[in-house]
């Protein structure tokens, strides 16, 4: 009783571990999830905000170059109407607020907006900072309150030269609204918020109504009679927005409005600000009951099954034993096969080559008699000194030489075994050895062979010994199928399709019977009636089938059989 107690409350404390362990890691895993959302979304907003920052910059550079706007500025040509409507223009192709020229006392002498009513023109803009810097040569993008409109905007400004002296500042506003409208555009979530907090820590943008132009942070009464002085926001005050902030497992919180966020910020790179983005995370700590709900009934399951395999883990092991047994035993009986087909496979080449041998037999004598006879011409052109003819003779014996050690290679090449070895190789070389193995079956049996015109470029995926095994086999048994016939043609097709191949060999024989079709590539089934074994065919399929291929056969319309080989001209992978 005592010991199933303790077994009891063991399987509790281990069940509270595991729910506290998978309450932390899945909340670690959710923060750390919410975190990275928020780094992407800050990096794109960040990437796109610049891009269109750049884009707005290079217009007031230009238009200081614009002779146009050189000649108003500096009071050559004072052609009103031209220069509005030219900076209207600009302002509607780039999609800016306004476009407006300060000269040099601060006046805006043209505008892009001339004909609405709040136009600019007329104003005098000399007391803000973007007037007085670009002025002062620098290339400014300053953010401000609009005068007449309220709007908040980004002012890009620049000096317009006249004989290297600043005559005139062109300024171009884009309203900052423009980038807080469009969220999809932005690709932030519903569940994030983002804000631009500029260098004095006021909110310049957000997709939060309440808080742009306030700040997280407290102004003391300095910070306050500064921006009240330069006059940025006019006259509003920024107003503090309460947080609060804490660190958990090395990840800050920021608390506002009853929110529970994680941050990630980025600069922009062409203005003095930081981009904020803010994931809500409030519901991190429930989004967590599904899966302590899920461990505790998995746990159960687990506890259960187990103690059900203990108490019955004798009987398994023995089980297992036996099984290990049987295993083992069909390992031993499979390699036991696999020999005998490797065998097996050896003695149809053998028989294969000995099958050619009367024809290989003659191919070699003939050279060999030509040797003869060469060398008994050489001893004469010696005793007479002709070396000249000598060393003819033996340029031709050297040739006849080399063509018995041809074909005697290609032969042993043929008939040594070998493991299955899958490579890619030219269909045509392969082909082109079973033909040369073949040779001198096909001229006893007075064979004309179409040789094949196929394409270096077209491979196939075999083991290329057993591939010019089946070649072999195929050619010989169409060679001696035309015995009897009038016309004795053996030929080749070739059709290459996206990832397989197919080769036909043809003759003009007699064909097959039809009652032989059926057990055409059965085992020890010949259609000769004295000689073979009945395994060519057989082994044949079973090496093409072996290379993921397809071995079938047919006759011809026109008379005569078809034998053809599909083939994967890539390499496959086969699911174990």
């Amino acid at each position: 009783m005592f010991s199933f107690s303790k077994r009891i409350i063991a399987v509790g404390l281990l069940l509270i571990l595991i729910l506290v362990v998978t309450f932390w890691v899945g909340r670690a895993h959710d923060i750390d999830k919410a975190t990275v959302q928020a780094q992407g979304q800050v990096t794109q907003l960040n990437n796109y905000i610049d891009t269109e920052l750049v884009r707005f910059s290079a217009i007031p550079q230009l238009l200081t170059y614009n002779q146009l706007m050189i000649d108003f500025v500096s009071g050559e040509h004072q052609h009103y109407n031209a220069i509005n409507n030219y900076l209207a223009d600009i302002q509607q192709a780039s999609g800016s607020s306004d476009i407006f020229v300060l000269n040099t006392q601060g006046e805006v002498t043209a505008s892009s907006n001339w004909q609405v009513d709040n136009t600019f023109l007329g104003s005098n803009f000399a007391f803000r900072p973007y007037f007085k810097r670009a002025f002062a040569g620098e290339k400014v993008a300053y953010f401000a309150l609009g005068m007449r409109s309220k709007e908040r905007g980004i002012y890009f400004s620049q000096a317009i030269y006249h004989e290297k002296k600043a005559v005139g500042v062109v300024v171009l506003k884009v309203n900052v609204s423009k980038f807080e409208n469009d969220r999809e555009l932005l690709n932030t979530s519903m569940a994030s918020h983002f804000y631009l907090q500029l260098a004095d820590d006021v909110i310049a943008m957000s997709d939060v109504q309440a808080w742009r132009l306030n700040s997280f942070r407290k102004f003391d009464i300095t910070q306050r009679r500064n921006i009240k002085l330069r006059r940025a926001y006019l006259d509003h005050q920024p107003t503090y927005i309460e947080q609060f902030q804490y660190t958990s497992e090395g990840v800050t919180h920021y608390k506002i409005d009853n929110k529970l966020y994680v941050s990630a910020a980025k600069p922009l790179r062409y203005f003095s600000a930081n981009m904020y983005v803010l994931v809500d995370v409030t519901s991190v700590n429930p989004a967590q009951l599904p899966r302590l709900f899920w461990a505790s009934i998995i746990y159960g399951l687990v506890t259960i099954i187990g103690y059900s395999l203990l108490a019955r883990f004798a009987g398994y092991k023995k089980l297992l034993y036996s099984r290990h047994s049987l295993e083992a035993k069909v390992i031993e009986r499979t390699q036991e096969l696999e020999k005998a087909q490797v065998a097996l496979v050896q003695s149809a080449k053998l028989a294969t080559i000995g099958q050619l041998s009367a024809g290989i037999n003659h191919e070699i004598n003939q050279p060999l008699s030509a040797i003869n006879t060469y060398l008994a011409s050489a001893k004469r052109l010696l005793a007479k000194g002709n070396t000249s003819a000598l060393g003819e003779s033996l340029v031709v014996i050297e040739g006849l030489v080399n063509r018995v050690h041809q074909i005697v290679g290609q032969l042993k090449h043929f008939s040594k075994p070998s493991k299955m070895q899958l490579r890619p190789y030219p269909l045509a070389g392969l082909v082109n050895n079973a033909l040369m193995i073949s040779s001198a079956q096909l001229k006893q049996d007075n064979v004309q062979v179409e040789p094949p015109q196929f394409d270096e470029t077209v491979v196939v995926w075999v083991d290329s010994l057993k591939f010019e095994q089946v070649l072999v086999n195929l050619i010989t048994n169409a060679s001696q199928a035309m015995n009897g016939a009038i016309i004795r043609n053996l030929s080749f097709q070739l059709e290459c399709f996206e990832e397989r191949v197919k080769l036909s060999i043809l003759d003009t024989g007699s064909g097959i019977e039809q009652h032989a079709f059926g057990n055409l590539f059965e085992p020890f089934y010949s259609t000769k009636s004295s000689k073979g074994l009945g395994l060519g065919l057989s082994i044949s399929k079973q090496i093409i089938d072996s290379f993921n291929g397809c071995l079938s056969a047919h006759n011809r319309v026109e008379g005569g059989a078809e034998f053809i080989i599909s083939l994967s001209n890539r390499q496959e992978n086969k699911d174990d």
